[in-house]
């Protein structure tokens, strides 16, 4: 599709509050993950399972608020930010919900770190994180991944075969 394709990244906190009982171990987040793992492998991308077996991260919005604050400073600061928040939760096993774990990313990812700092904890991400959530809920989505596609109004949801994006790309070419 060229330039003609536009993938904008929305905000949807699975937990938006903390919650001091999420675990790992043998729940559904464990057998995601090993689920995500096997399907991103080809790709050479690692879904390591999360080493710390005392803690998971309980809350969503830390991350989140990070990629808005990021996007502050324009397109290519979020582009450099995000897949590096993924690669420090998903990967590293980097807690992702610690606010100084966040800058150190944000640092990493060579960022205005001084900038992004006065931002995330301003709360100036915030707003924008709050917003999309709201807009989800209001058109229905419950999970993410969630890609919708407005010109024939179809989503994918969840995690689906890159067929299906391919497939979804082409009809809303038409």
């Amino acid at each position: 599709m060229g330039d003609s394709l536009v993938l904008e990244h929305r905000a949807f906190p699975l937990r938006p509050a903390p919650d001091p009982t999420t675990s790992f171990q043998g729940t559904y987040r464990e057998q995601a993950w090993a689920r995500c793992g096997q399907m991103a492998e080809p790709d050479g991308i690692a879904f390591n399972p999360w080493p710390h077996l005392d803690h998971y991260p309980n809350w969503s919005l830390p991350g989140l608020e990070a990629a808005k604050c990021a996007a502050l400073q324009g397109i290519d600061a979020f582009d450099r930010l995000h897949p590096r928040l993924y690669r420090a939760f998903f990967t590293e096993g980097r807690n992702i919900a610690d606010p100084n774990e966040v800058v150190k990313i944000a640092d990493e990812a060579g960022l205005d770190v001084e900038r992004f700092v006065a931002d995330f904890r301003a709360g100036a991400g915030r707003a924008g994180v709050i917003k999309d959530y709201t807009e989800a809920v209001e058109e229905g989505v419950r999970s993410i991944p969630t890609v919708v596609f407005p010109e024939t109004g179809r989503a994918l949801v969840g995690l689906v075969d890159l067929s299906q994006y391919r497939a979804a790309i082409e009809e809303a070419s038409r």
